[in-house]
């Protein structure tokens, strides 16, 4: 049904040309001086024939050339849809400069079977081979997608011919001449783009497997197996499989979109159906549903035993995934109607895929323009419903802790030991988790700040937010592990109180304006602009409660007051108070409300969502700082939560942080040479964003210690700024190297500044033990690092 639409669509559309006139007349493309950066789409000066099922060699089909009916191209990216047939095109190219030219032609898709190339010059011809049936060293140019090289001499005419081959999948028709500056520069944003989006999926990937290692729940194991078999036809259809994977090609390169297309096709299907427990409130749609995953199946069959009838199982897959799209948009509709509210996170997702789908389906159909959005749609909206699964799936461990909590002793103690098994991954593979989500925000920050274009702020603002949402879960979560452990402390040092409490109250008055609430924020008596304390867990403390407060009010108004009263011997008590009008809680809850994973009422779960941690945390924090917390609130009229922290004022009784450098926003080093030491590609990618807007700045980067122990032999540097996790040789080893004078004596006190994703206490210990002079975490800020190293470098040279 899909592939006549569609070919009666394209024949409403495409007009015709002459059948001779390509040989007599037809136009050639004339190139000009190549630009740097662009690329041209030459479809205008192209036409195509459908040979059916004829294997014409090339002389053969020069023999019968003119007796074809030849069709001009419809657009730059015409689709002939789900097709066998063998279709040839052809178009006329000159150089019309006066030097040597060299092009890269990009057509097909990744995954058509055979796509050749014949360059006619003066008699003679050139044949370029390319396809995923062939293997990859033997196509005439390696890339995982459709190019060609194309070498123009000056002054000469080409007559270019292209022969396209599909078992049955669509085949795309993209005319893209690329200059070797545009392929370059085209890659790189593909880099970047498939680079967030392929991170995405192997986060998911990992961490839902790995809850489902310690949870035993069967929802997160399917999650896991759809989001790999995304990942894997995307892969597919990107190239990046027959490049990598199966770069010899064979059995498993024809049928890995239809294998993987399938299989994810199931484990959603499945995987929903648990999800929604849609067998206990509606059996017609489970029915339904159970047919869909049924026809899946044996759909998966027959691609395995009989592998011939891939004309009718490409078309086949996309009719079933449309029409078990359609099912799981009912079954959110329908469980509203029945007042099943399923986690909004969840009707997220759902929007998010059919989203996608349906740009991919309109762009396939040429029904929206051709861009890099409409391209790569069903990417964005795949992404997107990964991140709004991921988070249902976390809020659906709250739901399996309460009910884990109605559960016999042996069941909660089963309960108990999958959370140690949970706390105890998470607190060791932070780092691995932070690394990539860390060089993600930095790269996201970076493009936003330097690029001009509007249209994609929004997306950037959402990837941004939605990285530091996960990044947020993730240091709470480890945060509540030290805690079970008795392994948080409170860092030491002097912080700017007011701009920390001005930027808290502005971020989250934007929040609640979202929501359609009032925010207040109120100052009573003057605050001290410097105060020494833990800076990090103050704005978790005042988030934390925030955050809680705008989520349990859906009208009314949020109010933030804080009030500094002085002591005596350099003593602050500092007062903090939020206040909602939100839902209240029941006044025999209050005496659990700080236990972990509990929430005001047992339905907030399902209403609110949220990993339940937030009060466990902020207890925790309070009892560090030697504080009180009071809690009074109404049931349907609102909470107030007030705090008492104790901190110490400067002795000096200084009202500006001597150290803020960046104050100004004047970024400059003065002709400092900075060397980075980092494996981490993207990393290091950050930090030359961040240094080379820096005046009067050069660096130079090494990847591993023992790199960056050999740079400081042969080249002069005044500072280092070193990761700690890296092969070879790690920070600490390459820092004790230094210090040993093993790269020279002269450098032996050079400063040096720990900049690592380990966030953990032993870690920051460590750094100092062996000599290293600051610590700054990832995320890195750039007024943070800019301070950090103005000081470091001001301390040295006083101390000399």
């Amino acid at each position: 049904m899909i592939y006549l639409f569609k070919n009666c669509f394209l024949t409403l559309i495409a007009f015709f040309y002459s059948t001779t006139a390509f040989s007599y007349g037809s136009k050639p493309f004339e190139t000009q001086e190549p630009h740097l950066t662009d690329a041209v789409s030459i479809y205008e000066f192209a036409e195509i024939s459908n040979v059916g099922d004829k294997h014409l060699t090339f002389e053969e089909f020069l023999a019968i050339e003119n007796k074809l009916k030849f069709e001009a191209i419809t657009g730059p990216s015409t689709n002939l849809g789900f097709t066998k047939e063998k279709y040839w095109l052809r178009f006329a190219i000159k150089n019309t400069t006066e030097h040597p030219l060299q092009y890269f032609l990009e057509t097909g898709r990744p995954i058509t079977d055979h796509v050749d190339l014949y360059i006619l010059k003066e008699g003679s011809h050139t044949k370029l081979n390319n396809g995923d049936l062939i293997p990859f060293s033997e196509k005439s140019f390696a890339h995982r997608k459709i190019i060609f090289p194309m070498d123009l001499e000056p002054g000469k005419t080409y007559k270019v011919y292209i022969h396209y081959q599909s078992d049955g999948e669509v085949i795309n028709l993209p005319l893209d001449l690329h200059t070797p500056s545009s392929l370059v520069l085209s890659s790189y944003l593909n880099q970047l783009f498939h680079g967030i989006f392929y991170g995405i999926l192997t986060l998911a990937t990992c961490i839902y497997l790995f809850f489902y290692f310690g949870i035993g729940e069967k929802s997160f194991l399917l999650y896991s197996i759809y989001v790999l078999s995304v990942a894997l036809l995307h892969m597919s259809l990107d190239g990046y499989f027959f490049q990598y994977i199966n770069p010899s090609s064979g059995w498993l390169n024809t049928n890995a979109i239809l294998i993987t297309a399938t299989l994810s096709a199931m484990a959603f299907g499945r995987y929903a159906q648990i999800y929604t427990n849609l067998k206990a409130w509606d059996k017609l749609l489970n029915m339904g549903l159970n047919v869909m995953l049924s026809n899946l199946g044996i759909l998966l069959i027959l691609v395995i035993v009989y592998p011939d009838g891939k004309e009718f199982y490409y078309p086949a897959v996309n009719l079933l995934s449309f029409l078990l799209m359609l099912l799981l948009i009912l079954t959110v509709v329908k469980s509203y109607v029945k007042g099943i509210k399923l986690d909004y996170f969840y009707a997220l997702a759902i929007l998010s895929f059919t989203i996608g789908f349906f740009i991919l389906i309109f762009n396939n159909f040429s029904l929206i323009p051709n861009s890099f959005f409409t391209e790569n749609g069903s990417k964005i909206g795949t992404g997107f419903e990964i991140i709004f699964l991921s988070l249902a799936m976390s809020n659906r461990i709250k739901l399996l802790k309460s009910e884990k909590e109605k559960h016999q002793e042996i069941a909660l103690q089963k309960s108990e030991e999958s959370n140690e098994i949970k706390s105890y991954f998470l607190s060791n593979i932070s780092h691995e988790l932070r690394t990539p989500l860390n060089a993600i925000i930095g790269l996201t920050q970076s493009i936003r700040e330097t690029s001009k274009e509007n249209a994609i702020y929004s997306d950037l603002d959402v990837i941004h937010y939605s990285s530091l949402g996960l990044l947020g879960a993730i240091d709470d979560v480890l945060d509540y592990s030290k805690i079970e452990k008795g392994q948080l402390k409170l860092e030491k040092a002097a912080f700017d109180l007011r701009k920390m409490v001005s930027q808290i109250a502005h971020s989250y008055a934007t929040q609640a304006k979202d929501k359609g609430l009032d925010f207040n924020f109120k100052e009573i008596g003057l605050i001290p602009q410097l105060i020494i304390g833990d800076q990090r867990k103050t704005e978790q403390l005042i988030g934390n409660l925030l955050k809680n407060a705008i989520k349990f009010t859906q009208h009314g108004e949020i109010t933030l007051q804080v009030e500094a009263i002085s002591q005596v011997e350099n003593q602050c008590l500092l007062k903090i108070q939020v206040k909602d009008s939100g839902v209240g809680i029941k006044k025999q809850k209050l005496e659990s409300i700080f236990v972990s994973f509990s929430q005001g009422q047992n339905n907030d779960k399902r209403k609110f969502g949220g990993l339940g941690l937030g009060l466990c945390i902020v207890k925790a924090l309070v009892d560090l700082h030697q504080g009180k917390i009071d809690i009074q609130s109404e049931e349907g009229k609102g909470t107030s939560v007030t705090l008492e922290l104790n901190y110490t004022l400067p002795e000096t009784g200084e009202l500006k942080d001597p150290y803020d450098y960046a104050n100004d926003g004047i970024f400059d080093l003065e002709n400092k040479n900075i060397l980075i030491v980092e494996d981490n590609a993207l990393n290091q990618m950050v930090l030359k964003v961040i240094l080379g807007n820096w005046a009067n700045t050069s660096f130079k980067i090494a990847n591993n210690g023992l790199e960056g122990v050999e740079l400081l032999k042969t080249q002069v540097f005044d500072l280092i700024l070193m990761d700690l996790q890296m092969p070879v040789m790690d920070g600490y080893e390459a820092t004790q190297a230094i210090r040993a004078g093993e790269s020279g004596t002269k450098n032996r006190n050079i400063p040096i500044i720990a900049v690592t994703a380990d966030v953990t206490q032993k870690a920051r210990n460590r750094v100092f033990e062996i000599g290293m002079d600051d610590y700054v975490t990832k995320p890195v800020k750039k007024e943070e690092i800019y301070n950090k190293i103005k000081k470091v470098l001001y301390l040295k040279s006083h101390s000399m």
